[in-house]
C-alpha cells in the first residue's frame, strides 16, 4: 500500500514570443503520462496531475491536485526554458502527508493480520528533464529523486509524436534505481486543445503488496484532465 501511495504522489532570461509559441504543445500542463513534459508553462492551468501559475522568466508555482485530494498537500517551483529545439526543465516540490490516520484505519480494518500501518510519505522531490524537438516528434529524458519513507531515484526516457496540432501519442520507459533496476513504462494518448487537456493510458508499475489480488499490482491507469486559462 505504501508503494502505491508513493507511486501516486509520485535560464533566467525572457523567452522570445516565437519560442513561447513553439513550446505550447498538447502536453498543456507540463505533464506527459507519468513524467514531466519538456515544455514551458506559459499560462495558468488547473489540472489533476498539475495545477500551476506562471511567474516570471520560465518560473511557475505548481501543485499536484491529485495528491492534494489524496491527503498529501504539496507545493513546488518549476523552471523551464526553450532555446530553439532544446528544452530544459528543473523543479522541486515538497509534500506533507496528512492522511496517515485515515489510510491506517482503512488498511487495518480490511486486513486483520496487519496490526499497525503508519505510512509516512512526507518529503521533497527534485527532478530535471531535457527534451529535443524534432519536428512532430519530441524526445526527452527525466531524472527524479524523492525522499519519503525511503529514497527514490528514477530515470525515464519518453517520446511524444504529435499526430495533429491537438493529438499526440506518448511512450515512456525507464527504471527505478533502488536496490536494483526496476522497469517502469507507460503508453497512451494526450489531447491538448486551446483550453481542455486530456490524457489516457496505462502505466506498468509492478507493485508488490499483499493487499492486492495475487499479491501484486502490475498496471495502473494513467489519467489526466486539465483546463488552461489562455
Amino acid at each position: 500500500m505504501a508503494g502505491l501511495l508513493c507511486q501516486t504522489f509520485l535560464g533566467v532570461c525572457p523567452l522570445s514570443a516565437h519560442a513561447q509559441e513553439q513550446d505550447e504543445s498538447p502536453s498543456g500542463n507540463g505533464r506527459l503520462l507519468t513524467t514531466e513534459s519538456a515544455t514551458v508553462i506559459a499560462h495558468p492551468v488547473l489540472g489533476l496531475q498539475r495545477s500551476a501559475v506562471p511567474l516570471v522568466a520560465g518560473l511557475a508555482l505548481d501543485t499536484s491536485l491529485y495528491a492534494d485530494l489524496l491527503l498529501a498537500p504539496n507545493l513546488g517551483l518549476r523552471w523551464a526554458v526553450a532555446a530553439g529545439p532544446h528544452r530544459l526543465v528543473l523543479g522541486a516540490r515538497y509534500t506533507h502527508f496528512v492522511g496517515a490516520s485515515v489510510y491506517s484505519s482503512v488498511v487495518e480494518s480490511n486486513e486483520p493480520a496487519i496490526q499497525s500501518f503508519e505510512p509516512s510519505l512526507s518529503g521533497p522531490t527534485f527532478y530535471g528533464t531535457y527534451g529535443l524537438v524534432l519536428g512532430p516528434l519530441t524526445v526527452q529524458g527525466e531524472a527524479r529523486f524523492a525522499h519519503y519513507e525511503s529514497d527514490y531515484l528514477a530515470v525515464t526516457g519518453a517520446a511524444a509524436l504529435h499526430l495533429t496540432s491537438t493529438w499526440s501519442v506518448i511512450g515512456e520507459a525507464g527504471v527505478r534505481l533502488k536496490g536494483g533496476s526496476e522497469l517502469r513504462a507507460a503508453a497512451g494518448v494526450r489531447y491538448g486543445g486551446e483550453h481542455l487537456g486530456l490524457a489516457l493510458g496505462a502505466a506498468y508499475v509492478d507493485i508488490e503488496d499483499p493487499a492486492f489480488p495475487g499479491d501484486k499490482l502490475p498496471i495502473v491507469p494513467a489519467f489526466d484532465v486539465s483546463w488552461t486559462f489562455r
